[in-house]
């Protein structure tokens, strides 16, 4: 080690000698709840379309360029934050991202107006996608061999997340409140909002008193503080002394770290300064160019190509949950013979023009209490399907998990079209909402070992870009298509399944990572 940057390699060596305990498990909480908190933005945000449209007086029209806002600010997200993650550290950038969510969120309650509305929803989805960014921050402060079981524990605070959301617009949204002073008025969706907005910045608050990184503190050339960080997670892991982790590096037999020790508090002539903002984006835009080439492209590509298509279904559904389940309602209300196919709301929807004529805005029809039951059915039904993931994602690994998952959920929603009852739809639902979930967080970590630590932020920024941007036009399909071309919509998100399923098949994964 002739400078003062230390090499990933090693990082993970003196990470894993730091055992698991009580700092592992701080560590695994925290980003588990901020996982969950990503969850319950997005959610919230599906709950609170409904609820609000007679106060904003929203069309579908209105609340899908409400929520492509919010998947606009998210798209933005993974390229100011991959930046930030290498400028100014993991743990200062997911702060930023926690605050940012939960203060707009926090004012939407305060200025309840339809544009100031797009403008919050806008930044609280840019914090919201910004703490995606979890996944490098756990997987850099975890030893190697619990780091994949504990990542796909993800999965299942998102469902938590996504029940939690549920429960609390099961509690607050039916409440008959209504504050008005002049042009101010303070509903229950608003009390709702508030409350979710609360765990961001209670979360953000608790960030503060956990460390940076190792591997970043390694980047960055802080060998002492590095050292001292790994000091500090092996004295909470194992109640020893940080000078008993030194004793054991030096007496592990690994050159490596035994160098770690011995130069950490020497001085380098050469060492890394952080570089001026100008300089450091012109450093981001060739680290981005590096992996635009061979022998990364193909990887990056692929890695494109999976999360434009697996988000692209995941949101073209999961948001849009509770005005797909509302409409079932109000379907099964009026016509209680009928068969009930996926699409034949759509087309009530289209030929009902008694309610579109005296109920534009939804004001006569609060959120039935089934539509929480049926989202709470479906959070259920995602639970058991975290097990298996933990059971066998060391044996086979992300990328194996993943095609079978992208597989599966291709033939659910084409089977989707084809069922005529409730129970059937429901059947379908409780399956493929499990596995097209587990998707994206597999998706997630398989992006964490394609790349090599140099180029992760770069590649995990890319590729969340191109996540969010799957997920706005996902938004988008069901906006525009769900209406008239019901049929087109089911095809689309079937072929975009298919599409994630071949790109897993031919990405290749690190086995170095």
């Amino acid at each position: 080690m002739s400078n003062s940057r230390i090499e990933e390699s090693v990082v993970d060596m003196a990470v894993d000698e730091t055992g698991f305990g009580k700092f592992s498990i701080k560590i695994t909480i925290i980003c588990l709840l901020i996982y969950l908190n990503a969850s319950l933005s997005i959610v919230s945000t599906g709950y609170m379309l409904p609820a609000s449209s007679c106060d904003f007086k929203m069309t579908l029209f209105d609340k899908g360029l409400l929520l492509t806002s919010f998947l606009i600010g998210s798209c933005f997200s993974p390229v100011i934050c991959g930046f930030l993650f290498n400028y100014k550290g993991r743990k200062w950038t997911l702060l930023l991202t926690l605050f940012f969510q939960g203060t707009a969120d926090f004012l939407i309650p305060i200025f309840p107006n339809y544009w100031i509305l797009m403008i919050l929803k806008f930044f609280s989805g840019f914090g919201g996608a910004g703490q995606l960014f979890i996944f490098t921050y756990m997987g850099e402060c975890l030893p190697s061999k619990q780091r994949d079981i504990l990542m796909s524990l993800m999965e299942l605070f998102w469902i938590i997340g996504d029940a939690l959301a549920c429960s609390l617009g099961m509690g607050i949204l039916p409440l008959n409140i209504d504050i008005r002073i002049n042009s101010y008025f303070f509903r229950s969706w608003s009390l709702y909002i508030l409350i979710c907005s609360t765990l961001a910045i209670s979360l953000g608050c608790w960030l503060l008193f956990l460390p940076e990184t190792p591997k970043y503190l390694a980047e960055i050339g802080s060998r002492e503080e590095c050292l001292f960080v790994l000091k500090d997670m092996y004295k909470q892991n194992t109640g020893k002394s940080g000078k008993e982790y030194l004793e054991k590096l030096m007496n592990s037999g690994k050159i490596p770290l035994m160098e770690l020790v011995n130069n950490s508090y020497k001085s380098f002539p050469e060492k890394i300064e952080k570089p001026l903002i100008g300089e450091q984006i012109i450093l981001q835009l060739r680290e981005i160019k590096k992996i635009l080439k061979p022998p990364f492209l193909k990887n990056t590509f692929l890695a494109c190509l999976i999360g434009f298509s697996i988000n692209f279904s995941y949101d073209a559904f999961y948001i849009w949950f509770p005005e797909i389940f509302q409409r079932f309602s109000e379907f099964q209300s009026k016509n209680t013979s009928a068969n009930l196919k996926f699409c034949s709301i759509s087309n009530d929807f289209i030929n009902a023009g008694e309610q579109l004529e005296n109920d534009t805005f939804e004001c006569n029809s609060p959120i039935d209490t089934q539509v929480f039951m049926t989202n709470l059915l479906l959070c259920a039904s995602c639970a058991p399907a975290v097990f298996p993931l933990l059971l066998l994602v060391n044996r086979f690994g992300f990328r194996t998990l993943l095609i079978i998952h992208c597989s599966l959920c291709s033939v659910l929603i084409l089977a989707l079209y084809f069922v005529n009852s409730s129970l059937h739809i429901l059947i379908i639902l409780c399956i493929y909402v499990p596995l097209i979930s587990t998707s994206v967080t597999m998706s997630n970590a398989l992006f964490v070992h394609i790349f090599p630590t140099t180029h992760r932020s770069s590649g995990v920024a890319l590729t969340s870009m191109a996540c969010r941007i799957g997920a706005i036009f996902g938004n988008m399909a069901f906006t525009y298509l769900i209406d008239s071309r019901c049929f087109i919509y089911i095809i689309l998100i079937t072929l975009q399944l298919v599409v994630g399923a071949i790109s897993t098949l031919l990405i290749r994964e690190r086995k170095d990572t």
